[in-house]
């Protein structure tokens, strides 16, 4: 008899969740009701744009990803269990909202500023839990 396998978790439940496609991430934000602007993430005191406290403010989810500011190889980790070399990259997730974030790219000559890039999942199964990974969005372009 096999033991049921436990439902990998986010490793950072407030900020994503696996969409419904079980690859792609689902971002949380929170749109503001005195600008309508978006914070990210949806649990963050006050809004990004006019600074309103946020009470009672809508919660919602969008899919992952964003435009590609910049980018570059990191050759040392900069945290426990990072790979080395990894591309770090900024990716504006929303109007007025750039994020860090981990590039899964074997190296920078695929990637360009200004190109689409989604949030997917990389699985760490010894961990139990999912990270945030982002990949260039366009299928022609091989990570």
């Amino acid at each position: 008899m096999t033991e049921p396998q436990t439902p990998l978790k986010p490793l950072h439940p407030t900020l994503y969740q696996l969409a419904e496609d079980g690859h792609s991430l689902d971002f949380f934000f929170v749109q503001c009701r005195a600008c309508s602007g978006l914070s990210f993430p949806a649990n963050v005191p006050g809004c990004a744009h006019c600074g309103d406290p946020l009470v009672d403010a809508q919660k919602l989810s969008r899919p992952g990803g964003g435009e590609l500011l910049e980018y570059v190889t990191l050759h040392v980790p900069l945290a426990p269990g990072m790979a080395a070399p990894s591309i770090a990259g900024d990716v504006r997730i929303a109007d007025g909202i750039v994020e860090e974030g981990v590039i899964s790219a074997s190296d920078e000559t695929v990637l360009r500023p200004g190109m689409i890039v989604r949030a997917v999942a990389e699985v760490r199964e010894a961990q139990g839990v999912y990270a945030c990974r982002f990949m260039p969005a366009d299928p022609k372009v091989t990570p």
